[in-house]
């Protein structure tokens, strides 16, 4: 069997264009705006015996810029979505990092505040396994490899999971309440879910699909199957909990006293910007953005479905093809018989 890894990389303003596919977002409030842009190549041919494809992966890196928003950017919210052939899209990856300092590593840049920036500089396993705002802070513990589109395990059976209080399948699906990454099976764990590492927090899912369609019995033959991935990121505002690690709150006793001094202290910040229970949207029906009922719980289709109407949401989509190539059979004797008589 033949494992095939496709890099998928996201540009910022004015990237490339894409191979194979590509989408280019801008939305606008008043003078806000912000912008992603997203490629994917055709990854190399799997030529074998049997036409067996038995992984498909991505490994994506990404760069979201935004200017000018009357809320400041602490956490950058992302999902990733897969279909494979004619199956149904499935979130395969989310997460939420936070973004409450300004850094510049190898491997991230980010740039909180009104006018900002969130770049992986290399592949996200590589982010993710070197980020110590992925793990519990005492540095990087995570082991996290390239998110698995499909594989031979398959999309897990998520309906014979046990959910935490206060979430369902409905809402584990559509990510309007979700817990906690270590509540669900992890990509360490036999059977578990390809792509939730409990560790760091981030993940949650496994793969969109096994790879029956993906694989080509005709022998002697070529089949292209295409594959898409859909991203949606979502620019959140900063919360309490989140400042309580670059804040030091002790002595401090209501939420009005947090969030002066936080502001006080981090100068890309002020009073109006912190929310003190979850982070919800920037903007919200704000500068004439969609304004949501629930800003800091929304649906993954309800982001999608308001990405042309809201300066915080980008969701565009690539698509690239899996070959595989189910080798030819053949079958043949050679030798001698030495006949002799006398």
């Amino acid at each position: 069997m033949q494992r095939r890894s496709i890099l998928k990389s996201i540009g910022g303003i004015g990237a490339a264009t894409a191979v194979s596919g590509a989408g280019l977002l801008a939305a606008s409030g008043g003078a806000a705006a912000s912008t992603v842009s997203i490629s994917a190549n055709n990854p190399a041919k799997v030529a074998n015996d049997r036409g067996d494809v038995s992984e498909v992966t991505v490994n994506p890196t990404f760069d979201i810029q935004w200017e000018n928003l009357d809320d400041a950017v602490g956490k950058v919210f992302y999902l990733v979505e897969a279909k494979v052939g004619n199956g149904d899209w499935s979130p395969i990856f989310r997460a939420t990092p936070w973004i409450g300092e300004e850094r510049n590593t190898g491997y991230v840049r980010q740039i909180p505040g009104t006018t900002g920036q969130y770049t992986l500089k290399l592949p996200l396993s590589q982010v993710l396994n070197q980020d110590p705002r992925f793990s519990d802070g005492s540095g990087p513990d995570a082991s996290a490899s390239p998110l698995v589109v499909a594989d031979e395990q398959g999309r897990p059976d998520y309906s014979s999971l046990s959910f935490p209080s206060g979430v369902d399948l409905n809402s584990f699906l559509d990510g309007t309440s979700i817990g906690s990454a270590s509540a669900y099976p992890g990509a360490s764990e036999a059977g578990g879910h390809q792509n939730n590492y409990t560790d760091i927090d981030a993940g949650y899912y496994g793969a969109a699909d096994d790879t029956a369609a993906l694989d080509n019995g005709d022998d002697g033959t070529a089949q292209a199957t295409p594959v898409q991935i859909r991203y949606t990121f979502e620019l959140q505002r900063p919360n309490l909990s989140q400042l309580s690690y670059l804040v030091d709150f002790s002595g401090l006793s209501t939420d009005a006293e947090k969030k002066s001094k936080a502001a006080e202290e981090l100068d890309w910040l002020e009073i109006s910007d912190i929310d003190a229970g979850n982070s919800k949207i920037v903007m919200n029906g704000e500068d004439g953005n969609f304004n949501f009922g629930t800003p800091s719980g929304i649906s993954y289709s309800d982001l999608r479905g308001n990405a042309d109407n809201h300066v915080g949401i980008l969701s565009t989509k690539a698509s690239f093809d899996v070959s595989a190539l189910n080798e030819g059979s053949d079958s043949g004797v050679t030798g001698t018989t030495n006949t002799d008589a006398s």
